[in-house]
């Protein structure tokens, strides 16, 4: 089963897309005065964002997330000379409204600050989205209230502790953070003070993948996002995730998809 980028739906919360958006300090804008049909979040893990409201311009800073409730136009901009990261999340359903007044997040911007720990929830929904194991429809919609409740209650309290997390899932957002970057299992196996077979086998344990597999996976879904939703470039959706040739870019999005890179820019 694939979610639509773009849909409504009549369970309580369903998750349509999600991902991580990175700049390079390149400008990148979105128009959408339509909005769309479902709840779109971004938060700002690193930069900032020129969001236009009601015709009012304002610059969100790093730690902020915004909301944009379905059909709410939506005019933002990351400036160029910026690295920015955003974490963006669309999301439907009949509890949404509830659930953002619940926690408190249903305003236009909530500064909930720099959290580890919420970036290893939102880390946890990419994985959900990319592999779709069995019931991942319902882990999605448990870590949408899991990400809201934890901001909420950031927002509320202003506490800024970073909570402990297991070394494996600190990697997984490692590895979101770092995308474009080829480190080798090894590394990653260093930063657990692991022997990188105890590294591998832990890992493929609790994600179903390998390292490298789980990589690839982020690779092309980063990718196809960029391609598809942000209007990059074949290129540059290629160096955003660390891969210089092109023609091997082409063939992994094609065995992934089955389509090849120009036809998503095209969907």
């Amino acid at each position: 089963m694939e979610f639509s980028s773009d849909r409504i739906s009549d369970k309580y919360l369903e998750l349509n897309i999600c991902g991580v958006q990175r700049t390079f300090g390149k400008e990148r804008e979105a128009c959408r005065p339509n909005g769309r049909l479902d709840y779109h979040i971004l938060y700002l893990a690193e930069g900032s964002c020129i969001l236009t409201r009601n015709g009012v311009r304002q610059r969100v800073a790093c730690g902020n997330m915004i909301l944009f409730y379905p059909h709410e136009p939506q005019f933002y901009k990351y400036p160029a000379g910026e690295n920015v990261t955003s974490l963006f999340m669309h999301f439907c359903g009949t509890g949404g409204a509830e659930v953002l007044e619940q926690c408190k997040l249903d305003k236009p911007v909530v500064y909930i600050g720099k959290s580890e720990r919420l970036e290893n929830i939102f880390s946890k929904l990419v994985n959900e989205y990319i592999l779709k194991k069995p019931l991942f429809s319902a882990v999605c919609a448990g870590l949408i209230i899991q990400f809201l409740a934890e901001a909420g209650r950031r927002a509320m309290s202003g506490e800024q502790k970073i909570y402990p997390e297991g070394r494996i899932e600190q990697i997984c957002s490692i590895m979101h953070k770092n995308l474009r970057e080829n480190h080798p299992v090894s590394y990653y196996a260093a930063l657990c003070n692991l022997s990188e077979s105890r590294f591998l086998h832990l890992f493929k344990e609790q994600t179903g993948h390998s390292p490298k597999q789980y990589i690839i996976k982020m690779k092309v879904e980063s990718a196809c996002s960029l391609l598809k939703y942000h209007g990059c470039t074949i290129r540059e959706a290629a160096e955003s995730v660390g891969i210089d040739d092109l023609n091997y870019f082409s063939r992994l999005i094609r065995s992934h998809t089955g389509y090849s890179p120009g036809r998503l820019r095209r969907m």
